[in-house]
């Protein structure tokens, strides 16, 4: 097993020197670690992102007390416990942690795929949850009584009916808010019932638009009083701009108040609703996993809630 050493100093330096030009100081794992730097870059990846990417992967390689990339190879449970025990007595926040985990899983993605590194006992080691609450799940009858309660007859405004769209599409594709409101008119696929996702954080995928969400797409498309062009957004303000996040969680609000349900339901809790149905129809965490854009790790939270809501009753 790979010897952990406990000076992260070196790291937090690096990261600080590295925030304002892309290498300006020598990567660990390098070259392999530039090549995954300038791919995520070419791929779209924000200069801020490719910086988290970095600091990251330096307090990886400051863990290992190694910059050669094919230690990578060598990591193992044990490994991986080792270093989240450390991390942890250095004061890192399970959030933090989660995040460095998750650079470390792209990293070893590219490698196995750009570079033949074989990280796959890596990849398919069990990581560490992200400590994060998962939002109340919404049930089909909210989702339901939500949208009849919007589409009254006082109200038939297309901006109406692309928050109802919205609500649909979220509760069939699992994708989160961000995800939805970075959707371009050209990513809905109204022939296959699609959405592309591409451009999140999460891995880019085809998500699920059902009947009923197509239905309302098809009536929020026909009523906004302007041309969408294929490279614009999908869900637009009155103003002609990108729907944001922060107005889709206002809209969402709205919906569930005049609806009556939960106070506590936010636009996540439909994603959440839609991982429940994959673990109650008998999906493997591979499968959720793929669905919803994240790591087998991750998706591995959904089962274990699962197991312990068994356990109570």
């Amino acid at each position: 097993m790979l010897e952990v050493v406990i000076d992260l100093a070196p790291a937090a330096a690096g990261a600080k020197a590295a925030n304002d030009s892309p290498w300006p100081t020598p990567l660990p794992f390098d070259p392999d670690s530039m090549f995954w730097l300038d791919s995520l870059l070419r791929g779209g990846a924000s200069r801020s992102t490719i910086g988290c990417y970095e600091r990251d992967i330096r307090h990886v390689s400051a863990a290992l007390g190694t910059n050669d990339a094919a230690a990578l190879t060598r990591l193992n449970q044990s490994v991986l416990e080792c270093i989240t025990k450390f991390w942890t007595a250095n004061g890192a926040a399970e959030s933090t942690i989660f995040r460095r985990f998750s650079s470390l899983r792209s990293f070893a993605r590219f490698l196995m795929l750009e570079r033949s590194y074989d990280c796959s006992t890596l990849l398919s080691s069990r990581f560490p949850p992200s400590g994060r609450n998962r939002r109340e799940a919404i049930s089909g009858e909210a989702i339901e009584t939500i949208l009849s309660s919007s589409t009254c007859d006082w109200d038939h405004s297309w901006t109406r009916l692309r928050d109802c769209a919205v609500v649909q599409l979220a509760a069939s594709s699992g994708l989160t808010t961000a995800e939805l409101t970075a959707l371009n008119r050209r990513h809905y696929d109204a022939r296959l019932a699609k959405v592309r996702v591409c451009g999140s954080h999460l891995h880019s995928r085809l998500g699920i638009v059902s009947r009923e969400a197509a239905r309302w797409l098809t009536r929020y498309l026909d009523e906004v009083p302007f041309d969408l062009s294929p490279g614009g957004p999908l869900f637009v303000t009155t103003r002609r701009t990108r729907l944001s996040a922060r107005s889709l969680q206002a809209s969402f609000r709205r919906l569930r108040q005049t609806a009556g349900v939960s106070r506590h339901a936010v636009p996540s809790s439909l994603r959440n609703a839609v991982a429940e149905k994959f673990v109650r129809s008998g999906a493997t965490p591979e499968v959720l996993a793929k669905a919803l854009g994240i790591e087998v790790s991750s998706a591995w939270r959904y089962f274990d809630a699962r197991d312990r809501d068994m356990e109570r009753l």
